[in-house]
């Protein structure tokens, strides 16, 4: 059995049961994914040989936008569909290399680098949701990338996917959104678990601060030439273990301004001070926020919940808190589901990539085959 064919639901507690009822989403729509035993990641539909291999060291297509700025995108596959990867909060393109290669067998798919990450030039105005969002839609447009698109976001890019099919739905046949943030995330933490622990709320401020203060004294360094190839606590990525020839790429640019800027622009806008209700991303999402209709939803969580603290109790509320968001994510359209993860935490497409290459690989067949009756008739 292929890995994406095992499909067991796995045991709920009766709140959540009660939870996803009350939402809207059938348990019908609450599924699990387990990677096969002994499969490993491969899998018999897609041979390895089909995938490239990227050169993640040296940009793929460098985007003009009309303000002069650019931004790298790496497209490979072909197809009526385009697939787009949106990485998570100071990640870029590199995020999906278990996964771009994979999906290029059954689709065209482009990953790109948001503003001041990767390949992509630095930001000039703040890194908001809205202007990350229009960020990609100028740069597809200005590529020659037509819609239908196929969004895929982890984590913030989730966030920032979901927006983008709330200002462009004619352009946007479905979503996969991988362990991803969402409007109200900030505000039901605030008010459902931390607001319960505040010398745990404190705890986490600080550390915070403390990060912050640190990526403000690891960019000006940078920008000074202080910061050499041997960065040590400004490092800013790990050198992929499956990728290590990639060492001396990943600290060159670890040693650069522009990431750490790029960096603290974008958690300004995203997260704000830790345990208050709301950020500016966050809050231009929830206003835009629509029903989706019938286009397909599909909400990758990770099987391991939250472990933020040392406090079993506060980890279980954050957890209910984060898998309730994406029942709601989910609930937001006809065909929406959540699928567990199991064995995965939060970077679902490095601990299970399978998971999102078969999610991606189901809606192509499916929105291809609506596409194709729409055709006929």
């Amino acid at each position: 059995m292929a890995v994406g064919d095992k499909i067991a639901r796995p045991n709920r507690p009766r709140r959540w049961r009660q939870l996803s009822a009350a939402l809207g989403l059938s348990l019908a729509q609450i599924i699990g994914f387990s990677p096969s035993v002994g499969h490993g990641e491969a899998s018999p539909s897609v041979s390895k040989a089909e995938s490239p291999k990227l050169d993640y060291s040296r940009p793929g297509l460098l985007v003009p936008l009309p303000d002069g700025r650019r931004l790298n995108l790496r497209c490979t596959g072909s197809g009526t569909m385009t697939v787009i990867l949106d990485a998570g909060g100071a990640n870029f393109s590199l995020a999906w290399r278990k996964v771009q290669g994979e999906i290029s067998s059954f689709s065209r798919v482009c990953s790109y680098d948001r503003a001041g990450y990767g390949f992509s030039d630095a930001n000039r105005r703040p890194s908001t949701a809205m202007n990350i969002v229009d960020d990609l839609h100028q740069a597809l447009a200005q590529a020659g990338i037509r819609p239908p698109l196929i969004l895929v976001g982890h984590s913030a890019g989730g966030l920032y996917a979901t927006l983008y099919a709330d200002l462009y739905p004619s352009d946007v046949a479905g979503l996969v959104l991988v362990d991803p943030g969402f409007a109200s995330q900030a505000h039901d933490n605030a008010m459902a678990a931390w607001s319960s622990y505040p010398s745990l709320l404190s705890e986490q401020r600080a550390q915070q601060a403390a990060h912050t203060k640190l990526m403000q004294s690891c960019a000006a360094r940078a920008k000074s030439g202080g910061l050499t190839m041997e960065i040590g606590e400004c490092a800013c990525l790990d050198t992929p273990e499956d990728l290590p020839e990639l060492g001396d790429y990943v600290r060159q640019y670890c040693s650069t301004p522009k990431q750490f800027e790029g960096m603290l622009a974008e958690e300004a806008a995203l997260i704000g001070t830790f345990g208050d209700a709301s950020s500016r991303s966050n809050e231009e999402e929830a206003a835009a926020a629509r029903p989706f209709g019938a286009m397909p939803v599909t909400v990758l969580t990770n099987g391991r919940g939250w472990n933020y603290t040392n406090n079993p109790d506060l980890n279980a509320r954050l957890t209910m808190v984060w898998r309730a968001g994406h029942v709601a994510l989910a609930g937001r359209s006809e065909n929406g589901k959540v699928v567990f993860v199991q064995h995965s935490g939060h970077s679902i497409q490095i601990d299970q990539p399978w998971a999102v290459i078969d999610a991606v690989r189901d809606m192509v067949r499916d929105l291809g085959l609506i596409f194709r009756r729409g055709i006929d008739k």
